[in-house]
């Protein structure tokens, strides 16, 4: 059953002309816990917590309308949005948010919408749109409808708050921008904890509401998926990472057959397949280094220390990398890449793209939002990551780092060797980057089929790095392979 946040309930409330006084001191009846707290959250937030978080506000924020506290303490998010309100009244936390808000841009005409964090002429007015907008975000359940869902409808305006904003994103990474890399006082950082409590909430039961409607849409192919039915799901986290049908015995995805499985065809050991379902574009590189050289999608080499995507943003393959081996980071110098862009409504494991070893795997902890691009990476013709988009950013985003020795046979037949990173990024929301248990070093994985990970709700995004001479930078497919997918949600003109 479909649920409204506490945000929406209060602005029905006062259109209608109900908001009303509910003591004879003239309490309104937002402080009161019944009215604030909606009955389906009143199992996650007692009136004990309520009261606790109310009078926390009333005593550290007076200056905040009483609406708006009685709102934040009747949210799941209610510690990290009060955080952020209470800290808001230090004067370099001040400084910070005044920064972003004079470092705030105009999305480009592409985009086709405007900056909501543009329009807030004061400090206090934005952190009272902050946290406005994270009492709805953090009980908004994900909708989808045909060829459409709105799984990014709070994740793509908070976007703009970061777009070509260096103090904005230093804000949103818990970071002073007046003096980087300088944490905020008291280590403020609003969007990872409200990225934590967020993240518990859509792990409740409560948080399932519309998981019904994704199972009913034919996109979602509820079939192929080991769960069919929307009482095998008990949250939202736990559909969102649903587990796909394997074949355990021949080692197969039957709904995802990989290209010329190895078992049928033993020779073709050099084919690589989509780490996942996803939308696939090359990382372009400038190939001289200078800007308004030439680019092209073909031989685009990767260099170990700086490569330039086509908006002349350095990208570091060595930190890209994190904690591999040097002798490994190094294979990938003059190699290529691939990025892969996972939407809201598709499977969110990675698997293996290759047949060979595990030579390094590891997670690395960074921040999930914060990203410039957005306007690039999520482009309004639908065609995330599109050449042009800054991958240098992900070098410090929390990411997992995969990479597998592949061992092939030449045109001569003799044995060679390359390599292939798989470098899943977590972006926005939980943004979670998990690797299973059995991705380790020595360990076999098969093209297609060995599952590396998986993402929980948030941004996704994998890059597949390929050493010096293992691949071209293109996305090569066959007779009969799938190459897009037709609106079912939408009637042609």
């Amino acid at each position: 059953m479909a649920r409204t946040s506490s945000w929406s309930l209060f602005r029905l409330a006062a259109e209608i002309g109900i908001f009303l006084a509910v003591s004879v001191g003239g309490a309104a009846a937002a402080s009161d816990y019944r009215t604030a707290v909606p009955a389906s959250l009143r199992s996650l937030i007692s009136e004990a917590d309520y009261t606790a978080a109310l009078n926390r506000l009333n005593a550290a924020a007076p200056a905040l309308s009483e609406q708006r506290r009685a709102e934040i303490a009747a949210s799941p998010c209610a510690k990290s949005i009060g955080n952020l309100v209470i800290r808001s009244a230090d004067p370099t936390v001040r400084r910070a948010l005044q920064m972003a808000l004079d470092g705030m841009r105009d999305p480009p005409p592409s985009a086709q919408t405007s900056n909501p964090w543009k329009e807030p002429k004061s400090v206090d007015e934005l952190v009272d749109r902050l946290a406005a907008y994270a009492v709805d975000w953090c009980v908004a359940l994900p909708k989808i409808s045909g060829n459409s869902d709105d799984g990014l409808k709070y994740i793509g305006p908070m976007y703009w708050f970061s777009y070509r904003n260096i103090a904005g994103k230093h804000f949103v990474q818990g970071i002073d921008p007046a003096s980087p890399p300088k944490p905020l006082p008291g280590n403020l950082n609003f969007f990872k904890d409200f990225s934590m409590e967020t993240g518990a909430f859509m792990d409740t039961p409560e948080y399932a509401g519309n998981v019904k409607q994704w199972i009913d849409d034919p996109r979602i192919e509820i079939a192929d998926y080991q769960k069919k039915r929307v009482d095998q799901y008990r949250s939202w986290n736990d559909f969102f990472a649903r587990e796909i049908t394997v074949d355990t015995a021949a080692r197969t995805i039957p709904s995802r057959p990989a290209t010329m499985p190895l078992d049928q065809y033993p020779e073709r050991d050099y084919l690589i397949v989509s780490p996942t379902d996803c939308i696939m574009n090359p990382v372009v590189q400038a190939l001289d280094g200078k800007s308004g050289g030439p680019r092209r999608y073909i031989e685009n080499p990767l260099q170990l220390d700086t490569v330039l995507d086509i908006k002349n943003i350095p990208i570091s393959v060595d930190r890209l990398l994190g904690s591999a081996p040097a002798e490994i980071k190094q294979k990938f110098s003059g190699g290529t890449g691939l990025s892969c862009i996972l939407m809201p409504n598709t499977y969110h494991h990675f698997h293996a793209p290759v047949n060979g070893k595990v030579v390094h795997a590891e997670v690395v902890n960074g921040p999930t939002f914060g990203y410039e691009d957005w306007a690039n990476l999520m482009p309004s013709n639908h065609n995330p990551a599109q050449p042009g988009t800054d991958f240098s950013e992900f070098e410090v985003y929390q990411r997992g780092v995969v990479v597998i020795q592949v061992t092939y046979r030449g045109a001569d037949r003799k044995p060679l060797t390359g390599y292939v990173a798989s470098i899943p990024v977590g972006l926005d929301t939980i943004g979670s980057v998990v690797l299973d248990p059995g991705i380790k070093v020595g360990a076999d994985v098969k093209r297609g089929y060995t599952r590396i990970g998986n993402f929980l709700y948030g941004g996704s995004l994998n890059l597949l790095l390929f050493s010096k001479g293992l691949a071209t930078g293109s996305v090569q497919t066959r007779l009969g392979n799938q190459i897009g997918i037709i609106n079912v949600g939408s009637t042609p003109p």
